[in-house]
């Protein structure tokens, strides 16, 4: 006899010529007598294979022929013979998953019976896996040694969290299938008591809070996080840590003036973080001076007269309550400014009886009940000749200058057409056959250098005016750069771009640039450190 975990071959046969088919009976640990086969008989064959037995389970067997008269009686029966081991063929069944507590769950199932061990019963055992529903790669397991029990508690999970499991039943060959995954979420925490908040300056809030009821603390509390963002302005809340459960206020620096925001405070032990604090606690920063006008330009120009138009401050720290235009020949005294007031919702100004063919500066700043804020200043000239601004030339990037996700562009401005830029727009194209892509339409014309004197029919700029385009022909494209859309965009590593750029005065766009040759971003891991002496990026 030959043995195998599932079957079993019966050997030294001796048919008879009139036999149709042989019909094997088998008796296992129930003492009783069952037909467990039957296979048509081949006139030459001396073994019979019997399939489908159950592992590590005990039979005797015996035989009898049958023709078209009938049987004959059974043979004697065999000794006890007893299939190999396997791994169960089955999971648990009936599993459920309950929430415990804030920090646990509790498994329950029905143990496998005695029959579908395949093993040692003493070598069974279960496996449960389970992980975060958003994190299906970090997942952990337990084991019950015990083949009877029933149920299972999981600790240390973290708060108000999802969790799905699986089943599996194991001996000493092995493991069988995994059962149907399961979910449970565990218990909702308590959050900190008490919450408020006080704005203390333009750019602090103390928030305070009560700590957490001692019955729901579940755990040792090893500190406190503050959620806040500025309302309808960040898409994702930022966090302030505060070590420690005896401390229970903090103060939030660095925030935006005169800005709502909204604040909640949780509780975190050594597990994770607990729920946290509603409702919303909702707190405005204080006002302040507004920062710059934005937008100037100058579409009217003549020789005695200029048109200015503005738009309101991006951060204007309060409500803005008028605008002060200051203007100034830039060859007269530095301290000398004509100034006029206007209303809140103004937004043009036409300053008259200016010198022709001249430069002027002109300052405009935004006011709240703080006072006036920072000035915004450009420089205009007197001219009924103006035209569109000659692009820039010699764009380069310093290979010295590039890193694996950023470069520096360098270039020399072209003629400002007798109206000053206003700002460069840079494109960049990757290469073989990207498509230009508008990475920023604001670069400040700060950016750029202005080297030589300009004149004007025989007439020389002054110094202040020359001035205004500090010597620096450098600007950096960041990690992410903005576009005309709104979307982001990255240069990535180990890349090959191309790049143009032109120039904006109050006349209109200049022609893009000639493009650069190819640049490579460097393979990631080999960033170099890039000079930061250089205008930022405005988006």
């Amino acid at each position: 006899m030959h043995m195998s975990k599932w079957a079993l071959l019966l050997s030294q046969l001796v048919p008879n010529a009139d036999e149709t088919w042989w019909q094997v009976g088998a008796i296992g640990d129930e003492e009783e007598w069952v037909t467990l086969y039957e296979e048509e008989n081949e006139p030459d064959a001396q073994t019979l294979e019997i399939p489908n037995l159950t592992p590590y389970t005990h039979y005797r067997f015996r035989m009898r022929q049958v023709n078209i008269v009938g049987p004959s009686p059974f043979s004697q029966s065999s000794r006890v013979i007893q299939t190999l081991q396997a791994p169960p063929d089955v999971a648990p069944t009936s599993i459920t998953v309950r929430t415990a507590s804030e920090t646990s769950l509790r498994l329950r199932w029905v143990p496998l019976p005695d029959s579908q061990y395949n093993g040692n019963p003493e070598s069974v055992g279960y496996r449960v896996k389970y992980w975060r529903s958003d994190q299906p790669s970090s997942a952990l397991a337990q084991v019950v040694s015990d083949r009877l029990e029933r149920e299972l508690t999981i600790e240390e999970l973290e708060e108000w969290t999802e969790y799905e499991l699986r089943m599996q039943a194991f001996n000493a060959i092995g493991a069988g299938p995994w059962s149907e995954l399961v979910r449970g979420r565990t218990r909702e925490s308590a959050a900190p008591e008490n919450v408020s908040a006080e704005a203390v300056s333009s750019t602090q809030i103390l928030l305070t809070w009560a700590s957490v009821p001692e019955q729901d603390q579940n755990g040792l509390i090893l500190g406190y996080k503050i959620l806040y963002r500025a309302k309808d302005l960040d898409p994702e809340p930022r966090s302030h840590v505060v070590r420690g459960n005896h401390t229970q206020s903090a103060l939030l620096a660095g925030l935006r003036k005169f800005v709502v925001y909204e604040l909640q405070v949780l509780a975190f032990t050594r597990i994770g973080n607990g729920v946290p604090s509603l409702p919303l606690i909702l707190e405005r920063t204080k006002d302040d001076t507004p920062g710059p006008p934005v937008r100037l330009v100058f579409p009217e120009v003549r020789l005695t007269a200029v048109r200015i138009v503005w738009q309101p401050p991006e951060e204007p720290n309060g409500v803005i309550l008028g605008y002060q235009i200051a203007y100034r020949l830039a060859s007269g005294s530095p301290h000398t400014f004509t100034t006029v007031e206007v209303g809140a919702t103004v937004r043009q100004f036409t300053a008259t009886e200016l010198a022709p063919e001249s430069a002027y500066i002109f300052r405009l700043s935004a006011k709240t009940r703080q006072g006036w804020g920072e000035p915004l200043e450009a420089t205009v000239i007197t001219t009924e000749k103006r035209e569109r601004p000659a692009p820039p030339r010699e764009l380069l990037v310093p290979q010295a200058e590039v890193t694996a996700r950023s470069l520096r562009l360098q270039w020399v401005p072209g003629s400002d057409g007798a109206s000053p830029i206003r700002y460069f727009t840079v494109q960049v194209r990757e290469l073989p056959g990207g498509e230009w892509q508008t990475y920023s339409s604001s670069i400040s014309h700060e950016a750029t250098a202005c080297a030589d004197w300009h004149t004007l029919d025989g007439v020389n700029l002054a110094p202040e005016f020359a001035e205004q385009w500090p010597p620096a022909t450098y600007h950096l494209l960041h990690t992410a750069l903005c576009v005309e859309q709104g979307s982001q965009h990255k240069l990535r590593p180990f890349t090959s771009y191309k790049l143009r750029l032109k120039a904006t005065n109050d006349i209109g766009d200049s022609d893009f640039s000639a493009e650069t040759e190819a640049v490579t971003t460097l393979q990631d891991g080999k960033q170099k450190s890039a000079q930061r002496n250089h205008s930022p990026l405005l988006c």
